[in-house]
């Protein structure tokens, strides 16, 4: 992707489509690198499946939890995220992605557009269709999908377009298994790439919660 003059720099640092755990996370992860976030989704409220079809479901298999309710997962991923101030765009569609010198330019079903450096679909199962159908996310070149799923590098879950990334459901690989565990590890891997390029690259020391002043600055609630 070529650079761009200061004159047309994107809106927007990261802008990810699909406000369900996968994106929510997404956006938590970046904003521990100080990225801000804009969400996209076209259901009127935070949470995909786990708040429209399984909200009062126990969930057995997330660390740290014995059981807890899908609904209350989307809660705590909320209250978790709020720190980072995101902006929300619910009940709005995206109909295409198409790149620019800069980063992406995000077409919205009423004709709105938005310009971000970054993309993160974090669509699920819904927009990418089966294989011989078209998605109705319009992709630009090289973002590369299959039975329905995008296709990514499994370092930093970047599609075959540069600075389009993809997790969770929405995304095949070798390997690949439809958890929460796997999104939330998926959209780690997004946002640490995210920050080395921020940096230009240069080697980017990982910082545990637990132990980096920075990081305990950041999560002390003033």
């Amino acid at each position: 992707m070529q650079q761009s003059s200061g004159a047309d720099l994107p809106d927007h640092e990261a802008v990810i489509i699909g406000a369900g755990p996968a994106g929510l996370w997404a956006a938590f992860q970046l904003g521990i690198h100080g990225v801000r976030s804009v969400l996209i989704d076209s259901q009127s409220k935070t949470g995909g499946q786990c708040a429209a079809l399984y909200a009062d479901k126990p969930v057995f298999d997330l660390p740290g939890f014995s059981a807890i309710d899908a609904g209350d997962i989307i809660h705590n991923l909320e209250n978790q995220l709020a720190r980072f101030q995101p902006v929300f765009r619910l009940g709005e569609t995206v109909t295409a992605i198409r790149a620019t010198l800069s980063g992406f330019a995000i077409t919205l079903s009423g004709g709105e557009a938005l310009t971000a450096r970054n993309v993160i679909l974090a669509t699920g199962l819904g927009p990418f269709g089966l294989a011989d159908k078209q998605p109705s996310i319009e992709l630009p070149p090289g973002a590369d999908y299959e039975d329905g799923h995008l296709m990514v590098m499994t370092d930093c879950f970047e599609t075959g377009c540069e600075n389009l990334f993809a997790v969770g459901d929405a995304v095949i690989y070798p390997g690949k298994l439809s958890l929460l565990a796997s999104a939330f590890h998926e959209s780690a891997l997004m946002a640490f790439a995210i920050r080395k390029r921020r940096a230009g690259g240069r080697r980017a020391v990982l910082e545990y919660s637990s132990t980096s002043s920075t990081l305990k600055a950041l999560f002390t609630d003033r």
